[in-house]
């Protein structure tokens, strides 16, 4: 790479992870130079399949020679069929799919959805929550009707947003549940009075900021409020859906279903497609053609996610995402017993996570030491969480023995490098 071509990219897409690579296969990715790299972070959680999955290349390369682009108001047999694998595979009754092309456009598509349904403008989130880095292009779109869901037309040009919290998992408490409901119930006041509630957003695993697990049960009573005030509820399952947390769906531990659920990462396996799926009376609350956009539905990111839901249910994605969990929480306990300072580790399916603690509080500097050490191990790894301390492990599930003891055997050392160099033993 020359140096001009180094300096070209804008700064704001971010520093990038370990060097320019050139190939994958499974949970390893190759550099120029020929060496391999264990991706423990699958692609920012895409590549749950792992990279270069053969059916999922055989089937894109299949297409491509076929039917490449159609733009979003022409169909095509491929995205029929994979509207019709995620209607059938998800938790809805008589299931509407709202394919997208990236899930940001997920998100802004189901508030669009929800806004119309209910007739509401506000949205209830919740601290530490991450949905995507779009910024609302409705603000700059002329054509009024097209903004008639978006929230926005305001004079100030914002949509009403009320930000709740949600018991922090990794300190729990006995009061948690009761100080939630209370909690929640003045977001929804402050969310009715600034033109009544129409949706209240959410992830159930805040993984960007750490791996953070929202329990069944204030699920449940976050359905339950959420209803109450006529709000939809919308389950962001960008990141969890289709097996990484350990099941197809979130609405299986739940006695209420989402309205909405909002699925990508794991649908295409790094090809971009993402969708809204709900029951049909909800999804078709937006009239025609108010959600449309150029590549949503493409065929080549169809053919990828149909292979990908082909491969999700014939390997038990969600059962061996639950092995691998088990198996992290057990090597991740063991070496947390050798070093105290690593403090509140948690497992969702092929989701984990630890925090990293020096004399009682958050130390950045130390995760920091452990990402940046695994890195010399070629084990990429990202660092996060609320207060920058956490250390994230997000391998692809279908993870063998090999690749498995790889990507423990380095964090083990780089875990030990940063206790010696942070004079921790």
């Amino acid at each position: 790479m020359t140096a001009s071509e180094a300096s070209t990219e804008a700064r704001s897409t971010g520093s990038t992870l370990g060097p320019a690579f050139t190939g994958g296969s499974g949970p390893w990715l190759y550099a120029e130079d020929g060496t391999a790299w264990f991706d423990g972070t699958a692609g920012s959680g895409a590549a749950t399949l792992g990279h270069q999955h053969p059916d999922v290349i055989a089937a894109v390369t299949a297409q491509a020679g076929r039917l490449a682009h159609t733009g979003c108001k022409l169909g095509s047999d491929v995205r029929r069929r994979m509207i019709g694998r995620i209607g059938a595979l998800s938790p809805y009754t008589e299931p509407a799919v709202l394919p997208t092309t990236t899930g940001a456009e997920a998100v802004e598509s189901a508030l669009k959805i929800a806004r119309a349904a209910t007739g509401h403008r506000a949205v209830v989130g919740f601290r530490y929550g991450f949905h995507g880095k779009t910024a609302g292009a409705l603000g700059l779109t002329w054509r009024a009707e097209f903004k008639t869901y978006s929230g926005f037309g305001d004079d100030d040009g914002r949509a009403p947003v009320v930000i709740a919290e949600l018991p922090d998992p990794r300190e729990p408490g006995p009061d948690d549940a009761a100080l939630f409901a209370d909690g929640l119930s003045a977001a929804l006041d402050a969310a009715d009075r600034r033109g009544g509630t129409a949706a209240v957003l959410l992830e159930p695993v805040q993984v960007t900021e750490g791996v953070l697990d929202v329990a069944p049960e204030l699920l449940d009573e976050i359905a339950r409020q959420a209803h109450s005030r006529g709000a939809l509820l919308i389950l962001d399952e960008i990141y969890t859906g289709l097996g990484r947390a350990g099941r197809l769906f979130t609405a299986e531990l739940m006695t209420r279903k989402p309205d909405l659920t909002l699925l990508g990462k794991t649908l295409g396996n790094g090809f971009p497609v993402g969708a809204v799926v709900g029951e049909r009376a909800v999804v078709d609350a937006l009239p025609p053609g108010v959600q449309t956009s150029t590549f949503s539905g493409n065929p080549v990111s169809c053919a990828a996610a149909e292979a990908v839901l082909d491969v999700v249910v014939r390997e038990d994605l969600p059962g061996r995402a639950r092995q691998l969990g088990k198996r992290l929480r057990a090597d991740l306990d063991a070496l947390a017993a050798r070093y105290s300072w690593m403090r509140a580790v948690r497992t969702t399916g092929a989701l984990a996570a630890f925090d990293c603690v020096r004399d009682g509080r958050p130390d950045p500097e130390l995760a920091r030491a452990v990402t940046g050490g695994a890195l010399r191990g070629r084990l990429l790894l990202f660092g996060g969480g609320p207060e920058g301390a956490s250390v994230k492990i997000v391998p692809p599930a279908l993870l063998d023995d090999d690749g498995y003891r790889f990507l423990i055997g380095a964090l083990g050392t780089a875990v030990a490098e940063a206790a010696r160099n942070g004079g921790l033993i």
